[in-house]
């Protein structure tokens, strides 16, 4: 509609916010991307007469960039890229580190371009968590079919996995390395299915890990708070399906994203009630009141 794209092309964008607000972020990012959908006129060209109408509307995929702070829930950067590639990855660090953020750690999924990109802006002096989530599902996908193992092999290797998993996932350091003994050495073990993930668990201990090596930064051993945030966004753009333009989505994302940030927290739970009846970007220190989101112009 052309309304909402007059309204989303003058909004201020999170470099705007920074310059303006003054955030106090928490440092610790959880950062992610997510597909979004874009028509692309030149693919019928590029593609002429080999893929029916519906097919193209659905060919062009990008990926929308976005990390949270997770001590306010504020979203410092957030932008619509070609793809996550290294180059993405490392516009989008270099954009984040012109905001001042003070990066301490940053949790992430298993792609390795992600801290590779954070590392060339930022240097090493801040801290890599993998997520554990991400971790357990890259093990549960080697493991075979009950039908071509037996029921035995199978329960050993998840026995494994669960094995994995209290050690990660422990509540304190002391209880990690009580149960970290308890694994088999990788060396020692014939099974190669179990012998590959125990590797694999060596080769990224120390990233799974961290959130127990650094208990006072507080961070999350998951990036469960960027991914409820995509959820949240595709269930509000599921109506629109598409983006006709990669301008049209890169706006309505960024408005999507400014009201995000000065909306308040209604039903935080547990540990972030504190939150409710705040929005993120007041968490992050920041005067909003009697402020408009929508009257903040570039």
């Amino acid at each position: 509609m052309k309304i909402v794209h007059q309204v989303t092309a003058r909004l201020a964008t999170s470099l705007e916010i920074a310059r303006r607000f003054l955030p106090c972020w928490s440092g610790v990012l959880v950062f992610d991307g997510k597909v979004v959908r874009v028509y692309d006129r030149l693919a019928a060209r590029l593609h002429p007469g080999t893929i029916s109408k519906d097919e193209l509307r659905w060919l062009h995929k990008m990926r929308w960039l976005c990390g949270i702070d997770h001590g306010t829930g504020d979203l410092p950067h957030y932008t619509l890229a070609e793809s996550e590639s290294q180059i993405d990855l490392v516009m989008y660090f270099e954009k984040l580190k012109s905001l001042k953020y003070p990066l301490k750690a940053l949790v992430c999924d298993g792609n390795r371009d992600i801290p590779r990109a954070a590392r060339f802006v930022f240097g090493n002096d801040f801290i890599i968590q993998r997520c554990t989530r991400h971790f357990l599902e890259d093990l549960r996908g080697l493991l075979p079919p009950e039908k071509e193992v037996g029921k035995d092999v199978r329960g050993r290797l998840e026995q494994l996995i669960m094995g994995i998993k209290s050690v990660i996932e422990a509540n304190d350091l002391p209880t990690a390395a009580v149960r970290l003994e308890a694994l088999p050495d990788a060396r020692r073990v014939r099974n190669p299915i179990a012998r590959t993930m125990l590797m694999m668990f060596n080769e990224t201990k120390k990233e799974l890990t961290a959130h127990l090596t650094h208990p006072e930064l507080n961070m999350p051993h998951t990036s469960n708070d960027v991914e409820n945030l995509f959820k949240q966004l595709m269930l509000r753009i599921k109506s629109i399906g598409r983006f006709f333009h990669h301008r049209y989505a890169a706006d309505y994302l960024n408005a999507w994203a400014l009201l995000r940030r000065f909306t308040v927290f209604t039903d935080c739970k547990g540990g972030r009630k504190n939150r409710n009846g705040h929005a993120p970007i007041e968490l992050a220190g920041c005067e909003i009141k009697n402020i408009d989101p929508l009257k903040l112009q570039k």
